[in-house]
């Protein structure tokens, strides 16, 4: 190769050859320049029977050729420097021309990097196109692109290509991974153990590139190249690399926002589909009964909630008024109102004669069913109340919920009920209690919406604010929630976060005007 180089180098006609071949010309002397095999290149040799003096021409630690001229002369020595600088002058220039075409081909890829990314709305085949085009430039059997969980910062894979043998634990980042994490910043490990790294590894040694993938906020991931051959990586591959993540970083996590914003959109869209759907569960019109008024008010905190009213008419002719709150908020208490609702009016429909004559044992019954499904940590409180429209008397249990307000014109009193909330003992037996609405009463029952909520100094609304806004309005029915929600408006503020979900019930026995 490097004798091939020489004659190269010496057929240049514009170049060092024409120089030579001029100096030979001028020269009154034997003198010519002899390839590795002892074949002329350019020259004239010595006559064999006249002295001469032989000068290798060395490169590389091996012989490149040889320069031949008369034994006294100094031309040979002098040839053999020239054209051993000469060619160490070509190596110059191929490592420089080298280098050049290294950096194009990484400004290329990285060119070509940036306009494919806009195409890849996914932040798998974002890491995976990076992972693609590194491997063959940077020379590697694989590589993986690594990405931080939003819930527990564990690491989870992204993407992959190459050969890629599995980590021991992507979860628990080891080594080079975590003190890139921690840092920040890109580092190689070359002939690293490779059992620290990956899980079916039996001995030998890997090298390995790691670079971060950063956002404003920080580290959310690493990208690690990987060659199982023996090579060492360079702090140019290691640049590169760098490169590649610095470029590939905000083009994840703007596929990251994205997808999230189409997963939120979609959330929303059930959701709303959700609140929808479990809108429809509640009555579509309250009760009309001669002498009477039924009010009812639902607000759920989220999308949906666990807070529900319903209407049930019972066999005897009696109706039930129903309010319940299902422990926590969102979609599981939903769920479990859902169900607490169809059980309620499944017990109802089938009700013996006696259980129409006690809201009690119709809890019990519903509590029973409800224990054999009820996720843990859940309850439901309720209250039940069986009005017989023509008397006016009614029957009510309470399982754990707030108590009711009998109401009149400046005076409220709560209504003592207690028992267990539903779902958590199967068994427990409630009790049945009695009164009878007069005309121009009104009863309120509501749930825990209303007396919990804060105002911005930390202040609870309570029953006692309750208590009093009752005793001093005359409002009553769908008038007396507007006022109670409107006087919630006034104490929790314009910016308050509905905290809890806020129902009302409200029952009116309506003064005889003749």
């Amino acid at each position: 190769m490097t004798s091939f180089r020489l004659k190269k180098l010496l057929a240049r006609e514009k170049g060092v050859g024409g120089l030579l071949t001029g100096l030979f010309a001028a020269l009154d002397e034997p003198l010519a320049i002899l390839d590795d095999e002892g074949q002329l290149i350019m020259g004239a040799l010595p006559s064999p029977d006249t002295p001469r003096k032989e000068r290798f021409v060395r490169h590389h630690e091996s012989v490149a050729g040889m320069a031949v001229g008369g034994v006294d002369s100094p031309w040979p020595s002098r040839l053999t420097a020239l054209l051993g600088y000469l060619l160490e002058q070509e190596d110059e220039k191929k490592a420089l021309a080298g280098e050049v075409l290294d950096k194009y081909r990484e400004l290329h890829l990285l060119y070509r990097l940036s306009e494919k990314l806009a195409n890849l709305p996914r932040p798998e085949a974002i890491a995976r196109l990076a992972l693609e085009e590194a491997a063959p430039l940077i020379q590697v059997t694989g590589g993986v692109a690594l990405l931080k969980s939003d819930a527990d910062e564990q690491l989870t894979v992204l993407a992959a290509h190459g050969d890629t043998p599995a980590l021991r634990d992507p979860s628990v980042p080891a080594g080079l991974i975590a003190r890139v994490l921690q840092n920040g910043a890109a580092e190689l490990e070359n002939q690293a153990p490779a059992e620290q790294y990956f899980s079916q590894a039996q001995g030998g040694s890997v090298s390995l590139l790691c670079a971060p993938l950063k956002s404003e906020s920080g580290v959310f991931g690493v990208i690690l190249m990987i060659c199982a051959r023996e090579r060492q990586f360079t702090a140019g591959e290691l640049k590169l690399l760098a490169a590649i993540a610095a470029q590939t970083s905000p083009a994840i996590e703007i596929a990251r926002l994205h997808q999230m914003k189409l997963e939120q959109a979609r959330l929303e869209r059930d959701l709303q589909v959700a609140r929808q759907v479990q809108a429809g569960l509640l009555p579509r019109h309250t009760p009309e009964m001669p002498g009477w008024q039924v009010a009812a008010f639902w607000q759920p905190a989220q999308a949906v909630g666990g807070d529900f009213y319903d209407f049930i008419s019972f066999p005897d002719g009696r109706l039930g008024l129903v309010i319940a709150d299902v422990a926590n908020k969102g979609v599981p208490s939903a769920l479990v109102m859902a169900n607490t609702r169809s059980i309620l009016r499944a017990v109802a429909a089938s009700a013996a004669p006696d259980c129409c004559e006690s809201p009690a044992k119709v809890l019990t019954q519903v509590n029973d069913i409800l224990c054999d499904d009820m996720p843990p940590h859940m309850f439901v409180t309720c209250q039940l109340f069986l009005l017989d429209p023509h008397s006016g008397r009614i029957s009510y249990t309470n399982a754990g919920h707030n108590l009711p307000y009998l109401h009149a014109a400046g005076c409220a009193r709560e209504l003592y009920a207690t028992g267990m909330p539903l779902g958590i003992f199967p068994g427990v037996s409630y009790d049945d209690y009695e009164i009878t609405l007069q005309p121009g009463e009104s009863l309120l029952l509501y749930s825990d919406g209303l007396v919990e909520a804060h105002n911005p100094q930390g202040e609870m609304f309570g029953n006692q604010r309750l208590e009093n806004c009752l005793a001093a309005t005359h409002a009553s029915g769908a008038e007396l929630i507007v006022t109670l929600m409107r006087l919630l408006g006034e104490f929790t503020g314009s910016a308050w976060e509905q905290e809890d979900d806020v129902t009302f019930v409200s029952l009116q026995r309506l003064e005889n005007r003749l």
